[in-house]
């Protein structure tokens, strides 16, 4: 394991944790979700990562089944887990092709992947495949205020965009119109609803290295000496638009839960 992946996966790690207080209300509203009869539940993660949706819930005790096809990830989320993995097994593979029996599961837990994956429909006839009747999809994303980093990340797409790279945002919130629309189609229900709200605070300089480090998926399909040019015009625009880079602002951010049951 290179130790360039691993950083990428520590620093991901940063940007992206929850709170304490909200990742136990994620994991209390996921584990509400799912009514198995007479059996102990089972939840599969497409999508670990490093673990933050998954760790409150192995902590509670649950089966758990944590599958991702990145291993630096991987790696990261076996380290959190090292003495309480009793009831977790670590998959890497392609959600595409999960490898576990029909109706094997009573959770399927999708956060923040749809946009992420070559060929969604393929991943969510898995996802489906492997859920016992009267299972639940659970899909999760974060949501958040405008704010001087959503100010940055434009300012990087405007910069990207002169260099000739123009680059789309909106994938995540395409894909889960997209979904809901396939889960209507085949008789399901998806229902929405916010399950936490907190404030964060991140400076600009944060927000900034965020961006040169590629933590967001819509950096990736820049050329490296493209993005470097980009950043380069970013901080000097930061620096002299923003002023003091350390001086930190909030963010308002809310976490929404959509609950699709087999019948």
């Amino acid at each position: 394991m290179s130790s360039a992946l691993l950083r990428v996966a520590y620093a991901y790690d940063r940007l992206r944790a929850h709170p304490p207080e909200v990742a136990g209300q994620i994991a209390t509203a996921m584990a509400s979700a799912v009514h198995p009869k007479g059996e102990e539940p089972v939840f599969l993660e497409l999508g670990v990562g490093t673990g933050r949706i998954a760790l409150p819930l192995i902590a509670r005790g649950y089966r758990y089944i944590a599958l991702d096809a990145d291993a630096a990830m991987l790696e990261v989320f076996r380290q959190k887990i090292a003495g309480v993995d009793r009831k977790v097994q670590v998959v890497q593979a392609d959600a595409r092709a999960i490898p576990l029996p029909d109706e094997s599961v009573h959770g399927v837990i999708v956060v923040h992947l749809w946009h992420l994956v070559p060929d969604w429909p393929k991943v969510l006839a898995e996802a489906i495949r492997v859920l016992k009747p009267g299972g639940a999809l659970l899909e999760g994303w974060d949501q958040a205020e405008e704010s001087p980093e959503w100010t940055l990340q434009e300012r990087w797409r405007a910069f990207a965009a002169e260099e000739g790279f123009p680059v789309e945002r909106g994938l995540h919130a395409k894909r889960l119109k997209e979904v809901a629309e396939a889960l209507r189609r085949l008789g399901l229900k998806p229902r929405t609803r916010e399950v936490a709200r907190w404030r964060e605070e991140r400076t600009p300089r944060e927000a900034l290295e965020a961006l040169s480090e590629r933590l967001y998926s819509f950096t990736q399909g820049l050329p490296e000496p493209v993005h470097a040019r980009v950043m380069e015009r970013l901080w000097a625009w930061a620096e002299a638009e923003l002023g003091d880079l350390d001086r930190p602002f909030p963010v308002e951010k809310r976490f929404l839960l959509r609950v699709s049951r087999l019948g």
